[in-house]
């Protein structure tokens, strides 16, 4: 009995050696847990900016109100009826108590002006279609701007990463002189310049995070998130997300032209200064006049309903109806002038963002180049590291150029995405190269 009693307890204890020891050389498990990213993506952001944001939300009260105003207009084709009540308790002038204590109602119409009411109703419509381009417009130009937010922080977020990468080597570094230097092979001065660098790459990282959170509260603002709430950002492939492959080189002066929202919106004005003019012709246009009206108990008036038709028409006023035409005249030449103006201004601007993208591209070309160049770097020092020619310090310092150089070329098509974005933003706007962010 105490010999099977013996054998169980050697048998529980060596279980237990194996399980501990298998963990002991073994490890712990990883976890395989993916890492977690947001579900605000590009088109996600666009999206609900178009919902929450107040600059949108102002356009759109703008455009409901010039739509309100065309209402107004179309209202004044009809001739304006007003009435008019008057209880006389005493009435001068009449010795018959019955005439007194009278109600006197007026019934009639104002002043008309068919012309005016016709010239008031197309300038309304302009007025509405020059709300509607200014609300694209402004969509536009805002989503531009959010498309280099949310690019600029996904740098900042492949920078921060790059940058811990590197604090992570220069640690290395420094606990390596710290070893070396209780052997005596490495001096105290090498130590301190190593461990300064390590606390001003700490401070750099800081930075690199606040600048992030910067631009994070710049995006929030923009499409109307709440500041206080943490917006989770899927940056992932954050060039596809924005241009959706779109380069640049089908686009001609001429798309441009015939799709530039700042453009139509100048002609927009044209068009309503054009009708300004032939509303200053209209007013050298004798005005029809439609009189009726209905008196009941009007003091030295007889009661009844008078009705007259004619036309009014001013004989002289200091040929100010003249000049005005001419004023018009030289408004809508104004007008023509700036934008003609603007339209040379985005040429040249089209030509500079063309030569912008074919100077970023040769740049990206020396960037990647001088990646290789500093992977090559890189093998030869750890040759030279186990070969002995070279301390361990320098190897790391090779590993940290080598970094640097895939940081360097990851910012170098900062220039080319943010040129893409004015372009496409010129040539009518980004919803129409990036399907998923239609409006």
């Amino acid at each position: 009995m105490n010999c099977l009693y013996g054998f169980r307890t050697l048998l529980v204890a060596a279980l237990c050696i194996s399980l501990w020891a298998g963990q002991s050389f073994a490890g712990p498990k990883p976890q395989l847990k993916p890492r977690s990213y947001g579900y605000f993506d590009f088109a996600t952001c666009v999206r609900y900016a178009l919902v929450h944001s107040d600059t949108f939300l102002k356009n759109r009260i703008d455009i409901q109100v010039r739509s309100i105003d065309v209402k107004d207009a179309h209202s004044e084709i009809l001739p304006t009826i007003q009435i008019l009540t008057r209880y006389y308790i005493t009435r001068t002038g009449t010795t018959n108590q019955q005439d007194k204590g009278k109600l006197n109602v007026q019934l009639f119409m104002t002043a008309w002006n068919p012309y005016l009411a016709l010239l008031k109703i197309k300038s309304a419509g302009i007025l509405v279609d020059m709300a509607k381009t200014a609300h694209m417009n402004s969509i536009s130009d805002n989503v531009a701007a959010a498309g280099k937010l949310f690019y600029n922080i996904s740098l900042l977020e492949k920078t921060i990463r790059a940058n811990k990468q590197i604090l992570a080597l220069e640690r290395n570094k420094v606990d390596y002189a710290r070893n070396r230097n209780e052997l005596g092979t490495v001096d105290d001065l090498s130590l301190k310049t190593w461990n300064n660098a390590l606390r001003g790459r700490q401070l750099e990282l800081k930075g690199l995070e606040f600048q992030r959170d910067k631009l994070t509260a710049q995006l929030k603002r923009l499409i109307g998130y709440h500041p206080d709430y943490h917006l989770p950002l899927d940056t992932r492939d954050a060039v596809n997300q924005i241009l959706r492959g779109f380069t640049g080189e089908s686009v001609t002066f001429a798309d441009v032209q015939g799709s530039s929202l700042p453009l139509k919106l100048a002609a927009k004005q044209e068009q309503l200064q054009s009708n300004s003019v032939t509303g200053s012709y209209v007013a050298l246009l004798p005005r029809p006049v439609i009189l009726f009206e209905d008196i009941q108990n009007e003091v030295d008036r007889r009661s009844g309903f008078n009705f007259a038709f004619g036309l009014d028409y001013t004989l002289w006023d200091g040929f100010k109806r003249v000049r005005e035409i001419k004023r018009q005249k030289l408004k809508l030449q104004r007008a023509e002038i700036k934008r003609k103006e603007l339209s040379e201004e985005m040429y040249i601007l089209f030509n500079d963002l063309r030569n912008t993208l074919s100077s970023a591209g040769e740049m990206e070309g020396v960037s990647r180049e001088q990646v290789t160049i500093a992977e090559l770097s890189e093998e030869r020092a750890f040759l030279g590291y186990k070969a002995g020619s070279l301390q361990y310090e320098q190897y790391m310092d090779r590993r940290i150029d080598t970094v640097r150089a895939q940081l360097d070329a990851v910012k170098s098509g900062q220039s080319r995405v943010n040129t893409l974005i004015d372009l496409a933003t010129m040539a009518g706007g980004l919803n129409k190269y990036n399907a998923g962010i239609r409006y």
